[in-house]
């Protein structure tokens, strides 16, 4: 990195300069894309993250920051200064890219003007930490990002210790459902595991499996959900897996009161888990 002294308005003002890109078939500005769009090769190795909010939570997670790439305007701006010099430590390397190539690097309508590869190291069930009344969050085969990062941004609020993915649910950390999650994806383990090992796990730690469902004979409100407990939420449109209902310890049905035929899955979720916390609190 090179800083530069340029005069402006009578004032000294500091402008940082990185190795800069201008093509979108540079072979960096390539890898991210592909990893963006979660081409079979990086599926599972890799990530982006969008906006200085999410790069600095996944940073301070210890998440690896491979490749930063910045536009001229941000790096022109007083405040992301700090931030800028923060990035050059933990990552790889930092690239200056126009306006163009960050469009195609991220895939929201209004970039930010930085965005990262970054990587997790998973997370096996064997190393959570679980409360006394442990909470955990089952996700079976949801689809759509938007509905699992806010989940997953829930699961977080309501303190609860990790998230499961079984096989068939979308990827957590595809640009659309880290957004949803609003940085909570970094704040809680998420575990993605085979409906087997999960049922095992549960029985080993003695935690009572819950799900939903309209023609459950108690409503989740005078239902005791005290106890260790994992909760599952399913696929949009399907639910839980049949596997899933034969080993449930508890059916939950969530009362509607209008016309309404159903519940967003997210809405449900949300539901479940704050009357969970209620009566764990009372």
């Amino acid at each position: 990195m090179v800083m530069t002294r340029t005069g402006y308005s009578g004032k000294v003002m500091i402008i940082m300069r990185y190795p800069r890109i201008d093509s979108a078939a540079n072979r960096h500005v390539r890898k991210a894309i592909q990893i963006r769009e979660k081409r079979t090769k990086f599926r599972r190795a890799a990530f982006l993250v969008e906006g200085p909010h999410l790069l600095e939570m996944a940073a301070n997670s210890g998440a690896a920051i491979s490749e930063v790439f910045v536009t001229e305007l941000f790096m022109r701006k007083k405040q992301h200064q700090g931030f800028l010099r923060s990035m050059e430590r933990v990552a790889g390397a930092v690239y200056e890219v126009n306006d163009r190539v960050m469009d195609r690097i991220t895939d929201t309508g209004m970039p930010q003007g930085i965005a990262a590869v970054a990587t997790c190291r998973p997370v096996k069930p064997g190393e959570l930490i679980l409360q006394q009344a442990a909470l955990i969050v089952v996700i079976d085969g949801i689809q759509d990002p938007g509905n699992l990062g806010t989940i997953i941004r829930t699961a977080d609020a309501a303190g609860a210790d990790a998230v499961f993915l079984l096989h068939g649910t979308c990827d957590a950390f595809m640009p659309k459902a880290i957004r949803a999650t609003a940085g909570s994806i970094f704040n809680v383990p998420i575990v993605s595991i085979e409906e087997d090992v999960l049922i095992a796990w549960l029985r080993e730690k003695r935690i009572q499996l819950a799900i939903t469902a309209a023609d459950a004979e108690n409503d989740i409100y005078s239902t005791d959900l005290t106890a260790p407990l994992a909760i599952a939420f399913g696929n949009e449109a399907r639910g839980v897996s049949s596997r899933l209902k034969q080993v449930a310890d508890l059916f939950l049905r969530i009362p509607i009161f209008g016309k309404a035929e159903s519940l967003n899955v997210a809405t449900s979720a949300a539901i479940c888990l704050y009357e969970t916390i209620r009566q764990r609190q009372k």
